[in-house]
């Protein structure tokens, strides 16, 4: 249970002087007590060991593939060598690597997506989605803006929501909102219904099995079955020619979209919740539900689309990213009025002699001598073009060379993809004039 390292809580054991506890014997330990504290929390201290004692609970381990060991080996002989009877993990469901763009995921250099971040830009049952539909069960996957964007676009609004839609808004513009009486079904009617009880049982049994993805794919695959099923009955034809079949394959839609907003809400809860008010049903419901009719003559609610199109490139996101990573990095006021921020006027500037970019600027900051900035901006501005232009400088930096000229002060822009401006005072004001 120890390792030698200075870094780590000292070992009170007798023997083990200079060596610390190997952390991942505790740790797992913490699902226990977790579980205390939170029953404690709510007062009920006794109401944590139903699910460590109780043999009809389960314990369920959710980890990548690198945490195998402390959860098949440390963490059962831990409890085991307690002789208190406490429940052994259960199953331990294991992933393997999602790397972000072909890279290892890594905070400190900015590789990959936090869920703040996420949450900041898109709605999270888009993220729940793609992550689940390309979880790295067998092997390591990979996130890319074109696999979110596909799968957004493509799975979630043009094959689910569509078919939602379309189906929903039929029945409000024909039918008064309310599912219409079915006639005789139909050999493709009958087969429709079938593939919804077929798809049930294959997405609860990968939910048991937790074959998460496969099971979020079956969802989807039954919204495209949907729309073929559709497609193939047009109502919109039928429903002059032939009322009856039009009538039929509206109940026959609006069961599968019913069954449709129970079996996605493991994947997608938000969802589910909104395609229940579009149906008019309660937000509570059981899982078996999905298979049970909705019953004709049921006033369905207010239509409106479950998902939208993402209209972004893939350099556009990665841009909606780091704008969304700049505004949250938040500095504190002391932090901020460190920073001395003055007007400046610029009475010199030259190309930087072997430099396609760079432009050197001479800066009157209202000091006796005047500052030098080199910047890179040779492709949006001519040095002639600069003079006697007031702008603002940071004055306070710690001076920097480049390409072997002393920076002493930081120009401000404003950047949008090619385009940069200065950022610069409405009107003539004295040189130095502190920007606050």
């Amino acid at each position: 249970m120890t390792r030698d390292s200075e870094w780590g809580i000292p070992a009170p054991f007798e023997g083990a002087k200079g060596k610390t506890l190997y952390v991942w014997f505790e740790n797992v330990l913490g699902y226990i007590s977790a579980t205390i504290e939170y029953f404690k929390v709510h007062g009920d201290e006794d109401g944590w060991k139903k699910f460590w004692f109780d043999k009809d609970s389960k314990i369920l381990c959710f980890i990548g593939k690198d945490n195998i060991p402390f959860h098949t080996i440390i963490f059962p002989a831990l409890l085991l060598a307690t002789q208190e009877g406490y429940n052994l993990p259960w199953n331990v469901s294991t992933n393997e690597w999602l790397n972000f763009g072909g890279q290892k995921s890594s905070k400190s250099r900015k590789i990959g997506i936090w869920i703040d971040e996420a949450l900041e830009m898109f709605p999270a049952d888009y993220w729940r989605y793609t992550l689940m539909v390309n979880r790295p069960e067998t092997s390591d996957t990979n996130f890319t803006w074109k696999i979110f964007l596909e799968k957004v676009n493509s799975d979630l609004n043009d094959t689910f929501g569509n078919f939602i839609h379309r189906t929903l808004t039929f029945i409000n513009k024909y039918y008064g909102g309310k599912v219409p009486k079915p006639g005789n079904f139909d050999k493709l009617d009958r087969e429709m219904l079938d593939t919804v009880k077929k798809y049930f049982r294959e997405v609860d049994e990968g939910l048991n099995g937790f074959h998460i993805q496969a099971a979020t794919r079956k969802v989807i695959d039954l919204a495209r079955e949907g729309n073929r099923y559709l497609n193939e009955k047009k109502p919109w034809k039928t429903f002059q020619s032939d009322p009856e079949s039009a009538a039929t394959t509206l109940y026959v839609s609006v069961q599968v979209v019913k069954a449709l907003s129970v079996m996605i809400e493991p994947f997608m809860p938000f969802s589910s919740k909104e395609m229940r008010k579009c149906l008019n049903l309660p937000e509570r419901f059981m899982w078996e539900d999905a298979v049970k009719p909705l019953k004709e003559g049921h006033k369905i609610g207010q239509v409106k689309p479950i998902f939208r199109k993402i209209n972004l490139s893939e350099d556009e996101l990665q841009e909606l990213l780091e704008g969304v990573r700049s505004s949250m990095q938040k500095i504190s006021f002391e932090d901020f009025s460190k920073i001395d921020m003055r007007v400046g006027k610029i009475i010199n500037a030259e190309k930087v002699p072997g430099s396609k970019n760079l432009i050197k600027l001479t800066i009157d900051v209202g000091t006796t001598n005047p500052k030098i900035a080199v910047a890179g901006i040779a492709k949006y501005y001519k040095p002639e073009d600069l003079l006697n232009r007031q702008i603002v400088v940071v004055t306070n930096l710690k001076s920097k060379k480049i390409f072997g000229i002393e920076s002493e002060v930081m120009i401000l822009a404003a950047q949008h993809g090619d385009d940069v401006v200065f950022i610069q005072p409405e009107k003539q004001i004295k040189p130095g004039s502190k920007v606050s």
